[in-house]
């Protein structure tokens, strides 16, 4: 594997050395390139200001917004080819000085023509110079390492510069002129002015909003490899190939796929100093590792070839469109980084608190909440990186506020009932429930259902809001006392005495089982001061699931029997304590019938014949 990704970055680096060679050695240079982009300007304003409609035009003004965007993209590779010699900026200077000169003797003369002219000639020349030192500005930090707030500096002093040259008015002036033409031709290199000032302005801010991806690589800076590139290509004799750039290159994508191995250890090891020092489970650990290695190994793959890029387009900085792709391809990295946190060491980290809470089910809407902020954060940011004016996008979700609630009316209507059922506390996971007709154990409350698992083992997916409007029954809401009543049938030789005795042994046997929920079993013998002051307010055994109430008593004449009613609550509420409870209790209700010396009655029919004749008699005896 390492193999070939040292082949496939030779292979790249010598490619990209190529393609940025051209870019350099293009006939375009940046002056050029800002005069084209002046002129698409122009020739976009008339098409815009054109009596014609305009839908005519849309075809022309795409292609025009498409060639402005490629020389707005070729800018910042041209910055560092542009060469100034002394002649030119003498030239320049020359001008400058005699425009400054002319212009001040027109006004002197009041040659009112002439004068505004000529402002106009100086006012441009002295955007451009703002213009272009601001350039020659960014190429020296470029070369030295850029780092974003530095750039965003530079910029935006020259783009006040340029606001100031666009404050201007020759209203006044211009009233003094009575010539047609020349009212004109002012009027002319007015719109010429504010076209150029514009494009500058336009350019200055592209590079402006995008200073984040033209800045220097911090660890490309901080570990001055230019030098060790230097130094490299100074050792070696081969002039074709930058040598240095590729040996640098492979040096920094391999140091980097190997920090993988280490670093999901290090951030382990961080971890349990910050969250969980007493933890110590292997288990934990390897899951941990396994989860992080992947979204681990990838981001440093892509963040040493960010590295890479920075070393083969030195010292321009790197094209704007690979580092969008790079800044895109972080964000995705880094949220499945995070989330493979939360799958890992953070689901131990949250399992406790659910055990120590109790609420596992807020603490489950907490981690999904979580993990959808994460989603929605990359895909903004992601969205933004594309071209995407984001604040735009959030304020046309307002305008659509409307139709997307109709559209979504069940689904914001489930999401907001899982909310209320979560803090309702009418029913938590692992509770034995029966809603609208499904009984069974509640798996799991979600954003927009609640998971229920049925005693026949099936799994039911009821929607929060159909919960939120139907009986919830919840068996398991109870802390002490689940009922037991049953009816004991003795047959009718029993003698009233007998009776009363077995009705007796009865309730002593009730009154004294431990298994059976006594009158001390109460909220306000458990549930200290507070339960005793609400008592005030409400029934507490009620409400917190206490039951202790027994009767016994003979209940009725049967018709093959007389019954004697049980009636009770096992302490036990569990499924195997509260059988296991019942069992004992009956068998020993049938000591204590037999005990008493009465029988079991069961379902019997008795005849009872008045009179018989003598035939009859034999017939029967027959």
């Amino acid at each position: 594997m390492r193999k070939f990704l040292v082949v496939l970055l030779l292979l790249f680096v010598n490619f990209l050395n190529a393609q940025k060679v051209d870019v350099l050695e293009d006939e375009n240079n940046i002056f050029a390139l800002v005069q084209n982009y002046i002129e698409l300007n122009w020739a976009l304003e008339n098409l815009k200001n054109n009596d014609a409609n305009l839908s005519n035009f849309q075809g022309n003004i795409k292609e025009i917004e498409k060639q402005k965007n490629t020389i707005l993209t070729a800018v910042p590779l041209k910055m560092i080819s542009q060469k100034l010699s002394n002649k030119e900026v003498k030239d320049f200077l020359k001008t400058k000085e005699q425009l400054e000169k002319s212009t001040k003797e027109a006004q002197k003369q009041k040659r009112h023509y002439e004068y505004l002219n000529n402002k106009i000639k100086l006012l441009n020349l002295v955007s451009a110079e703002h213009f272009y030192l601001c350039i020659f500005e960014l190429e020296k930090i470029f070369i030295q390492g850029a780092q974003s707030q530095e750039i965003k500096n530079i910029i935006d002093k020259t783009i006040d510069n340029l606001k100031e040259n666009m404050a201007f008015d020759f209203a006044l002036d211009k009233e003094k002129i009575n010539d047609v033409e020349q009212l004109r031709d002012l009027e002319n290199e007015e719109n010429n002015l504010r076209n150029a000032v514009r494009s500058y302005n336009e350019i200055l801010v592209y590079l402006r909003n995008n200073a984040n991806l033209l800045e220097t690589n911090f660890l490309f800076s901080e570990l001055d490899l230019q030098d060790a590139i230097n130094f490299i290509n100074e050792k070696t004799s081969i002039k074709s190939v930058n040598l240095g750039k590729i040996i640098i290159s492979i040096v920094v994508v391999t140091l980097f796929y190997s920090l993988k191995f280490y670093l999901a250890k290090i951030l382990y090891f961080f971890l349990i100093r910050i969250f969980d020092k007493n933890s110590s489970s292997i288990e934990i650990k390897t899951h941990f590792l396994e989860k992080l290695q992947k979204p681990l190994g990838w981001f440093l793959l892509v963040y040493a070839l960010g590295i890479c890029f920075t070393i083969i387009y030195y010292p321009t900085p790197v094209d704007i469109r690979i580092s969008n792709i790079l800044y895109i391809v972080y964000a995705v990295l880094i949220a499945w980084l995070v989330i493979s946190i939360f799958d890992s060491y953070g689901m131990v980290i949250v399992a406790k608190l659910a055990e120590k809470s109790g609420k596992r089910e807020v603490v489950n809407l907490i981690i999904k909440i979580l993990y959808f902020i994460i989603i929605v954060i990359a895909i903004l940011f992601i969205l933004a990186h594309l071209g995407f004016n984001i604040s735009a996008l959030i304020a046309s979700l307002g305008i659509g506020g409307l139709a997307v609630a109709l559209a979504a009316k069940d689904i914001i209507a489930n999401f907001f009932a899982s909310v209320l059922l979560l803090f309702d506390n009418s029913f938590n996971q692992g509770d034995w429930v029966e809603i609208s007709g499904i009984e069974g154990t509640i798996v799991e409350i979600g954003l927009r259902k609640t998971t229920i698992r049925t005693f026949d083992n099936s799994l039911v997916f009821l929607p929060n809001s159909t919960i939120m409007g139907t009986n919830i029954k919840n068996w398991s809401k109870r802390k002490v006392g689940r009922h037991v009543k049953l009816f004991i049938g003795v047959t009718y030789d029993a003698k009233p005495e007998q009776l009363e005795q077995c009705v007796e042994d009865i309730r002593y046997l009730l009154a004294t089982s431990p298994l059976i929920a006594q009158v001390d079993d109460s909220a306000l013998n458990h549930g200290g001061t507070r339960a005793r002051y609400r008592q005030n307010l409400v029934s507490v055994n009620d409400l917190e699931g206490y039951k202790n109430s027994t009767y016994v008593a003979v209940s009725g004449f049967g018709a093959s029997s007389i019954d004697i009613e049980v009636y009770f609550y096992t302490k036990a509420v569990d499924a195997a304590g509260f059988r296991a409870a019942r069992q004992s209790i009956l068998l020993e209700l049938m000591k204590i019938v037999e005990r008493n010396k009465l029988s079991f009655a069961f379902p019997s029919q008795s005849l009872y014949i008045e009179k018989i004749n003598k035939e009859d008699k034999e017939e029967l005896l027959s």
